[in-house]
């Protein structure tokens, strides 16, 4: 088993890196990072906060998957962060999150690193990481409102808790049954199989992941309101992978469609050519048809 991380350690870290003091809070054993982010936001404690677990019993993914994880090998990570719903720009913030896992990885000099709409990080098209983004009332603070970095906690505030599951070691891992038989789930990839995968010969702690998620993420947090069509642009450039793919669009009635992704709206839908037609996807389950060569095994 991999060492614990330790929560002291992280919290300087951020507060060295990205000038916050926060709280950061690690759980040898949770059922749901975000569930408990959920219930502090909800109980009134102070924001932004990071909560980390070793395992997670119930993890959750979008739409009620199943987030697999062993005990003390992956890195479990909410961050519960305050954000003003009259913001216009908060459909991007999944794609910005993405994004964040994005430099993690390519931090470590990992290639082929690519966002699958709207919230999934693939290597090598196998899924590394998700996001799971879930909002959260919160009790209004002082009008005079605590500066965050570059936010503001205002009167008007939602706590955006943003769960984040990276596979780090995933040696270890019995899939489920689910997974083993549905043809949706991707496969699956982690850090230590991919540098070696991709001949990278100096290792990487899981604290120093960790540490380095926790920065990208928080720098995000904290840009967010001024950079969100940036992180778009960046989306765009380079890190789409189901542009020009087909795609096949599970509907939240279950309705199936088929059709060839052609990028995302500046509202961050999905845009798909179906039939002739271009058609948007706003929230969607989707299953990639067609791989680049240069990704397969």
């Amino acid at each position: 088993m991999k060492n614990f991380l330790q929560a002291d350690t992280l919290k300087t870290v951020v507060a060295g890196q990205n000038g916050i003091n926060m709280d950061v809070v690690v759980h040898e054993t949770i059922d749901s990072t975000n569930s408990w982010s959920l219930l502090q936001c909800s109980a009134g404690k102070d924001l932004p906060f990071a909560c980390f677990a070793e395992e997670q019993k119930e993890g959750r993914g979008r739409r009620g998957k199943q987030w697999l994880m062993s005990a003390g090998t992956n890195i479990a990570l909410s961050i519960s962060w305050p954000f003003d719903l009259s913001y216009q720009k908060l459909h991007l913030l999944p794609l910005s999150i993405a994004l964040a896992i994005v430099d993690t990885l390519e931090n470590l000099n990992l290639k082929h690193v690519q966002i699958k709409w709207p919230n999934d990080v693939y290597v090598r098209g196998k899924k590394i990481a998700g996001i799971l983004i879930e909002a959260q009332p919160v009790k209004a603070k002082s009008a005079d409102g605590v500066a965050l970095g570059k936010s503001l906690l205002v009167k008007k505030q939602t706590a955006m808790v943003i769960g984040i599951g990276l596979n780090y070691d995933m040696s270890s891992l019995v899939t489920t049954p689910e997974h083993e038989r549905s043809p949706v789930l991707p496969e699956l990839t982690d850090v230590e199989h991919e540098m070696k995968r991709q001949a990278i010969e100096q290792k990487t702690e899981r604290i120093n992941v960790a540490s380095s998620l926790l920065q990208n993420v928080v720098d995000v947090c904290q840009n967010f309101p001024q950079d969100s069509n940036q992180y778009l642009v960046k989306f765009r450039r380079r890190y789409d992978f189901c542009e020009n793919k087909t795609v096949e669009i599970i509907m939240d009635d279950q309705k199936k469609v088929t059709g060839l992704a052609q990028g995302v709206s500046d509202n961050a839908e999905l845009i798909v050519l179906i039939d002739g037609k271009k058609q948007l996807f706003n929230s969607a389950e989707v299953s990639v048809k067609a791989r680049e060569p240069l990704i397969k095994s």
